[in-house]
C-alpha cells in the first residue's frame, strides 16, 4: 500500500507543474515519448519500488490551451507490475493547471464528492516564491477527508543521480490530512528541473523523520 501511495504522490507533483507546456520555462515532459523513471528508498535507503510516466499524447489548442496525456505504472522492488498501466489527461486553460483528485482516480473518482480550493500552480519558478495554499475535502461512502497545505520555492540547486545533473529549484510543501478526528501532518520537498519535473523526492512525518527517497535513474526526452 505504501508503494502505490508513493506512485500517487509521484503523478501527483508531476502534474502540478504542468502549465504552459509550450513557454520557455516547462517543469515537466512536454514531448510525446518522453520517458521518466523513478527509483522509491526508504528512509534507511533501502529500494522499495519503482515508477515509470510516459507522455504518450500533447494536443496544442494553442500556447496556453492544451491537454498532455501520460501513462503512469508503478512497480515492486524486483521491477514487477503492481498495477496495470494508468493514462492521465491533464488539461491546462489559459496556461493554468489545478489539480483536481478525481484526474487520479479515474472510475472511483465518479462516485466521489470532493469540494474545496485545489492545489495551482505558475508556470515559472523563483526563489523566495510562495506558489499557493490550498484546502480541499473528499467524501466517500460517508466518510470525509480533507487535505490542506502550502508550497514555497526555498532554493536552486545541483542535484545529482543516476540519469545526470539536474539545475534545479527546491519546493518545499507542509501538507496536513485530516479524517474523521485523525490528523497527520506530513513534509515534502521536491526538486524540479526544466522540460524534465520532478529529479528528487523526500518525504517526512511530522517528527521530521526521512520517509521516503525518489530520485531519476533514466531519462528520455
Amino acid at each position: 500500500m505504501r508503494t502505490i501511495f508513493n506512485f500517487i504522490f509521484t503523478v501527483l507533483c508531476f502534474l502540478l507543474f504542468s502549465t504552459n507546456a509550450f513557454a520557455q520555462d516547462v517543469y515537466f515532459l512536454d514531448r510525446q515519448g518522453a520517458e521518466v523513471e523513478y527509483v522509491i528508498k526508504d528512509g534507511k535507503g533501502n529500494v522499495s519500488s519503482y515508477a515509470r510516466m510516459v507522455v504518450t499524447d500533447v494536443k496544442k489548442k494553442d500556447a496556453k490551451n492544451f491537454s498532455v496525456t501520460y501513462t503512469t505504472e508503478a512497480f515492486d522492488k524486483n521491477k514487477k507490475s503492481l498495477i496495470p498501466p494508468v493514462p492521465i489527461t491533464i488539461e491546462i486553460v489559459d496556461g493554468v493547471v489545478i489539480y483536481n483528485p478525481k484526474a487520479l482516480m479515474g472510475e472511483v473518482g465518479e462516485s466521489v464528492e470532493i469540494s474545496g480550493t485545489f492545489p495551482s500552480f505558475p508556470p515559472t519558478l523563483e526563489v523566495g516564491k510562495d506558489i499557493g495554499a490550498y484546502s480541499y475535502t473528499t467524501k466517500v461512502m460517508g466518510v470525509a477527508t480533507t487535505v490542506s497545505g502550502n508550497n514555497k520555492v526555498t532554493a536552486r540547486e545541483e542535484v545529482k543521480t543516476d540519469a545526470g545533473s539536474f539545475d534545479c529549484f527546491k519546493v518545499e510543501s507542509e501538507i496536513s490530512t485530516k479524517i474523521i478526528l485523525k490528523s497527520v501532518k506530513t513534509k515534502t520537498i521536491n526538486w524540479y528541473a526544466k522540460n524534465t519535473g520532478i529529479v528528487k523526492t523526500e518525504t517526512y512525518d511530522n517528527k521530521g523523520k526521512l520517509q521516503t527517497v525518489q530520485e531519476i535513474i533514466s531519462l528520455k526526452k
